[in-house]
């Protein structure tokens, strides 16, 4: 598609003999209908620009125009049939790559600036996530997390190699939800420690619950959330899932929880 469109005085056009011929109009028709579109208001002007080309073996100058999206559309908005309509869907297709490559941010090839622009980014995540921790109270993981994604997509930069090295902020005073399961017993048919009867045994004990609609019932794909009563228990702390890259918060206790949940076994 890159054939249809093209940069010029670093905006996005085509020019008329491009739309005639793919169209399958006679240029200088097209030319006559740009002529009128411009004779009819003056404002239609700045859509059209008037050059000139040269045919290969003849020195003379034949006249063309350019046009910008706004020009091609109102150019072709009159062209009819299957084929005008495959046409100017490609055309839109083509703006639309190349304004947008246009937009993002372009790395250059030179490696040592290259390096430095990663460096500065890497510097300017961390001022960032120093920024939302004071203004939103928000933990360091999640302000890093967040800060990073903000950061690389401002630079044009693919941060997704920094989330591994954002340090996880469980105290060794805190235990999760998994080694909650081992203490207490609770294992899935697999072996493997269940987690998910921890959580409900904590939401029947009032220490954690999941967000609820207007009507009560509780949300669906939601995090757990601290209870008041549970808050004397667990932290909320931010975590990004290495698998998914979903980022939200998630709660770790400390050993006195484990009292209260065999007291409500018992």
């Amino acid at each position: 598609m890159n054939e249809l469109v093209h940069i010029d005085n670093q905006q996005v056009v085509t020019d008329s003999r491009s739309v005639a011929e793919h169209f399958e109009k006679l240029h200088k028709h097209v030319l006559e209908a740009i002529d009128n579109l411009k004779a009819e208001n003056s404002a239609l002007r700045k859509m059209f620009y008037e050059t000139t080309y040269k045919v290969k073996g003849n020195n003379k100058s034949y006249k063309m125009y350019l046009m910008n999206r706004d020009g091609f559309s109102l150019l072709v908005m009159g062209f009819t049939g299957a084929k005008a309509l495959e046409w100017k869907l490609k055309y839109i297709n083509a703006f639309n790559a190349m304004e947008k490559a246009i937009k993002t941010p372009q790395l250059t090839p030179n490696p040592h600036y290259r390096t430095r622009m990663i460096g500065t980014a890497v510097r300017d995540i961390g001022k960032t996530a120093e920024a939302l921790e004071k203004v939103f109270g928000c933990r360091h993981g999640m302000a890093l997390a967040t800060a990073s994604e903000m950061v690389g997509e401002a630079y044009g930069i693919d941060t997704k190699a920094i989330a591994p090295l954002i340090p996880a902020e469980d105290s060794p005073s805190t235990i999760k939800v998994a080694k909650i399961a081992e203490a207490l017993g609770f294992f899935c048919k697999s072996g493997n420690p269940d987690s998910q009867k921890v959580n409900r045994l904590l939401q029947s004990c009032g220490l954690q619950d999941k967000p609820r609609d207007a009507k009560g019932a509780n949300l669906k794909n939601t995090d757990w959330v601290l209870t008041k009563e549970g808050k004397a228990y667990g932290e909320s702390i931010a975590f990004t899932d290495p698998k998914t890259k979903h980022k939200g918060y998630r709660i770790v206790w400390n050993a006195d929880v484990l009292d209260v949940l065999r007291k409500s076994m018992n």
